[in-house]
């Protein structure tokens, strides 16, 4: 029980170091992020996602040293198989929402502007270092605090969910915690069904890739 108790104030205290990592980036590269140059803006996006991922691998190198040796070809097949259902899920809670709503969440609105504006960079940072960040903060620092795979999954899905919340001043807004959480349930179950974070950051990859890939298809259409 005090690995357990531990586990979870480690995990706590990673959230708290991922804020940490940002909020110094954001203010190491705020020229660079504030410049109207294109070219140095984007620069300046990436060196803040590539200084926060660092910062986290540091603290957990070995467990992403260990999982990348110990990744079998069989996590493919179980990360596609959770992403699909996650997808699922995701789409149809969306679905609901929008038309409840009338209206996008915040964070994904903000996400097409982004890309339409610096797509390179940012097609770099959503589908191969945010993800690996993610993972790493929202599931691998609170795998050891739980003994079952659905605590686990429904208190990371819900933590990636709010998270991925924008507008908290918008009560509206906290609704859209449904369909982000119901992905990051699908993504925790992966990962613990296979202890390797690299099963569920495939999945989250290949999510950010399909969303990414279409937000720039439709921009070009």
């Amino acid at each position: 029980m005090k690995e357990k108790i531990y586990a979870f104030y480690k995990g706590i205290a990673t959230i708290g170091l991922y804020i940490l990592l940002q909020t110094a980036a954001i203010s190491i590269f705020y020229d660079f992020i504030k410049s109207n140059n294109h070219l140095k803006n984007s620069i300046g996006m990436l060196c803040i996602y590539i200084f926060m991922l660092i910062g986290l691998a540091i603290f957990y190198r070995k467990k992403l040293i260990s999982d990348f040796k110990n990744f079998k070809k069989e996590n493919v097949n179980i990360a596609l198989k959770n992403w699909i259902i996650g997808l699922g899920v995701m789409i149809i809670s969306n679905i609901i929402l929008t038309q409840i709503l009338n209206n996008i969440a915040v964070n994904e609105s903000a996400n097409r502007e982004l890309l339409t504006n610096f797509p390179i960079s940012n097609f770099f940072i959503m589908v191969l270092i945010a993800p690996l960040i993610e993972e790493i903060t929202f599931r691998a620092s609170f795998q050891k605090a739980f003994s079952n795979w659905l605590p686990f999954s429904i208190f990371t899905g819900l933590l990636f969910g709010f998270f991925h919340i924008a507008d908290l001043k918008s009560i509206t807004e906290y609704l859209f915690i449904i369909p982000y959480g119901a992905l990051g349930f699908f993504f925790a179950k992966a990962m613990y069904e296979t202890n390797n974070i690299y099963t569920s950051y495939i999945a989250h990859v290949i999510h950010n890739f399909m969303c990414v890939a279409l937000i720039l298809l439709m921009g070009v259409l």
